[in-house]
């Protein structure tokens, strides 16, 4: 089925890049010049006053090992924390210095398929991203593994300076207009409803805190 879905994705990929796209949106003669233009804000004090209004967080660090005792000064010592691939391989000193004082259990532990009950258990996640929008304070992954981070009460999100565009736009026109990317999870702040009595709740169909770490090693 899912063999399926991917070839049906592909088909729409290839048939979109055959025509024409329309740049009316970057044309001087665009009515949406005027409230589309280039923010004046450098991109990522745009990007923490987004996410910060919604309730998330934004930290620039120098080293890895600054994030990892930034993620362990907000978890529990006998916190379970799920470390995604990217993370693991990227950034590896991060990981190495958080597992001595924090139970980490790793994506490529689950490639099998996992339980949604021991993933329901994990206090936090911590994954990389594909890019982050400074617009919208939006983080974009692509993952197969979609379930950790949405479960989790407390996401940790490493990224490099260079994931950061400036819009949604430029997203989905410079970063992924090419890309074979179907499988996009976007996290805007941490996930909160007030369906329930109209009453704020927060946590209920994702992250209850995002944290956003910047590394500028």
């Amino acid at each position: 089925m899912t063999d399926d879905r991917e070839k049906i994705f592909a088909a729409i990929r290839r048939s979109l890049r055959g025509t024409e796209r329309s740049d009316a949106l970057r044309s001087p003669a665009s009515p949406l010049t005027s409230v589309h233009r280039e923010d004046p804000e450098p991109p990522f004090r745009k990007f923490r006053t987004e996410l910060e209004a919604l309730g998330g967080f934004a930290e620039s660090l120098k080293y890895e090992t600054d994030a990892s005792k930034f993620i362990a000064e907000h978890t529990e010592p006998a916190s379970s924390i799920f470390i995604y691939d990217q993370v693991a391989t990227r950034f590896r000193s991060l990981v190495g210095s958080l597992s001595e004082s924090r139970r980490l259990r790793f994506g490529n532990e689950f490639a099998a398929g996992y339980d949604k009950r021991e993933v329901a258990s994990f206090d936090a996640a911590v994954t990389g991203c594909a890019a982050c929008v400074a617009e919208t304070g939006t983080v974009v992954i692509q993952t197969d593994m979609r379930l950790p981070a949405a479960l989790a009460p407390k996401l940790f999100v490493v990224v490099e300076q260079k994931q950061l565009v400036a819009s949604l736009d430029e997203l989905f026109t410079d970063t992924f207009g090419n890309a074979d990317a179907s499988n996009l999870f976007m996290i805007t702040g941490p996930s909160r409803t007030a369906d329930i009595e109209k009453q704020l709740v927060k946590g209920v169909h994702g992250p209850r805190d995002v944290l956003v770490l910047f590394i500028n090693e």
